[in-house]
């Protein structure tokens, strides 16, 4: 993180405290001034950083459909080493705008954007080439085609936009390819059993990413990536619905041996962050939770027709909720705080839908369901409130001592 990038989070997290009347104006301008931001001006400036990056987004979005618009309408009566040709001539006008406005200019968020714009481009142009050489555009091969073709470039660049589209595609690759390959047969549920191995090994993969300082903000997507999909497929497999259907469907209890390769990856990973990174406390426990997710997921896919798996993902659902919230207690890190509140009531409110559904009428339904969402948020936003303030306390919540303005 550069020097301007440290002023505008600093800047952005000011404001933010200020709002919650954690600190005073006098305060945030003092600390802004020592920042040899103090000027309204420059800090204006700096928190305009993220609007700059949002329009820069999508405005490359927005262009990369015209384009594709304008390939589109004339693709018919187009020759294919025409449409070949335009493809690839727009995706290498998109990487080198995006390396001289990084590079040359400095620009890095509009240079970052048409690092977008060439990675959308790149990804239709997969299709749109299949679609030429009469390859089935439904091909899920086409996804890791595209996942393939942006990963390199994300580490070239340091652009973790591309990062985040190359997972995506390659989350949509394992899935897609396991429904394709399985089909509505007894075996089709193993695509969440896939996906969810998939998650682990993204994850574990991130913490590697940790241990080289120029990777650390890889490493961050690859986290945040790898904890969605695992709690994506935990939330899925909470519904008991979905285990009494399967109990009904499994002929063969173990499930398909792709299932088995993906958590071998990720037991293999698991194990490599373990020899690799320190052995303090947080990392022992990383890796804890890891293992016994992996070693969760083999014993579910091995003897899937238990009765009992629904009420085992519930609670490692709200665990890991716990663990979330926990960790942003532990590390004083607000996000975590609010990102696992958020879990925890989405995961309350869905047992709530599941379980009174059918017993309340109509309106008793959606009256108590009102009743005890508001109840919800007002107990949430307690906790969270309670949370944040003694993350700010020293000697674990004994009250801290009145913050002196700073001054210039």
């Amino acid at each position: 993180m550069d020097d301007n990038e440290y002023r505008e989070r600093v800047a952005r997290d000011l404001a933010r405290w200020r709002r919650e009347a954690l600190i005073s104006e006098a305060q945030e301008r003092n600390i802004l001034a020592a920042l040899g931001a103090g000027e309204p001006r420059i800090t204006r400036a700096l928190r305009m950083g993220w609007l700059v990056t949002a329009i820069s987004i999508v405005g490359a979005l927005v262009l990369g459909a015209g384009v594709l618009l304008l390939i589109a309408a004339n693709w018919e009566s187009t020759p294919d080493w025409l449409r070949v040709a335009m493809i690839f001539a727009g995706i290498a006008a998109s990487y080198a705008a995006g390396w001289e406005l990084i590079y040359r200019a400095g620009l890095q968020r509009i240079g970052s954007a048409f690092l977008l714009l060439g990675g959308v481009l790149y990804v239709a142009g997969v299709f749109l080439v299949a679609q030429v050489y009469n390859v089935p555009v439904d091909d899920p091969s086409l996804f890791l085609v595209g996942a393939v073709g942006l990963l390199p470039l994300a580490y070239l660049f340091g652009s973790r936009v591309v990062l985040v589209g190359a997972l995506a595609l390659a989350t949509t690759w394992q899935f897609a390819w396991t429904v394709q390959r399985h089909g509505d047969g007894a075996d089709s549920w193993s695509a969440f059993a896939l996906l969810g191995a998939f998650g682990i090994a993204i994850y574990a993969a991130g913490r590697l990413h940790l241990l080289r300082r120029a990777l650390v903000r890889m490493g961050e997507v690859y986290l945040l990536a790898g904890a969605l999909i695992v709690l994506v497929v935990t939330y899925v497999l909470t519904f008991s619905d979905l285990w009494d259907e399967l109990i009904d469907r499994v002929d063969n209890m173990a499930a398909p041996r792709d299932v088995y390769v993906m958590l071998g990856i990720a037991a293999a990973l698991v194990v490599a962050q373990a020899l690799a990174r320190a052995r303090d406390l947080d990392d022992v426990v990383e890796a804890g939770v890891e293992a016994t997710l992996v070693l969760l997921a083999t014993v579910a896919v091995t003897w899937p027709l238990w009765t009992g798996w629904s009420l085992v993902f519930n609670a490692l659902y709200f665990t890991m909720a716990a663990g979330i919230i926990w960790r942003g207690y532990a590390t004083t890190d607000e996000r975590y705080v609010n990102f696992g509140l958020t879990v925890l009531g989405i995961g309350l409110l869905t047992r709530y839908v599941d379980t009174f559904w059918s017993l309340l009428a109509g309106s008793a339904f959606f009256i108590v369901g009102g009743l005890l969402l508001l109840g919800l948020a007002y107990a949430l936003e307690r906790v969270r409130r309670e949370l944040l303030r003694s993350m700010r306390e020293p000697d674990g919540g004994a009250p801290s001592p009145r913050t002196p303005e700073v001054t210039a």
